[in-house]
């Protein structure tokens, strides 16, 4: 799947590709583990193959991660550089689409400068750092229930 990603299918392609693969239907665009076999009526959804995929890149070298990054980066650079005859000619749909394409390969370069956040409780009143503490602890938790539950899924 992460390869099927690297080469720029979207989930719901990559989705129907891999039912089409395990129905029979299609050949497999990359060599399947020995021993590999789908049950009979083989169906993954668009969401099923996204949450995969978040589960296969926290499992991945920080290499491998890095190398997603740039290829991104470089389908980003391409978007630009196809947007640029619009952005010439000043039209602003096209200007829109630029900047939006520009705010993501920000975000995805960790370029965005933090946003200054207070922590409040109801009545607005500043959290203590023990308060904010027990409540990361409590968020920590939540999202590891939540996680073991996503696995469990599966």
């Amino acid at each position: 799947m992460v390869r099927l990603k690297g080469l720029g299918l979207n989930f719901c392609q990559i989705a129907d590709q891999i039912t089409a693969v395990g129905g029979g239907n299609a050949q497999a665009m990359t060599a399947l583990p020995v021993g590999v076999q789908f049950p009979l009526g083989y169906r993954i959804s668009a969401q099923g193959c996204h949450k995969a995929y978040r589960r296969a890149m926290r499992r991945e070298p920080a290499l491998a991660v890095e190398e997603h990054r740039r290829l991104d980066t470089a389908r980003l650079e391409e978007m630009i550089f196809a947007l640029q005859p619009g952005l010439r000619r000043g039209e602003p749909r096209w200007v829109e689409a630029a900047v939006k394409v520009l705010a993501l390969k920000s975000k995805l370069l960790g370029l965005e400068s933090p946003h200054r956040v207070e922590m409040t409780r109801g009545e607005s009143a500043p959290l203590t750092v023990e308060q904010f503490r027990t409540l990361g602890r409590m968020a920590e938790r939540a999202a590891a229930q939540n996680e073991d539950k996503d696995e469990d899924d599966q």
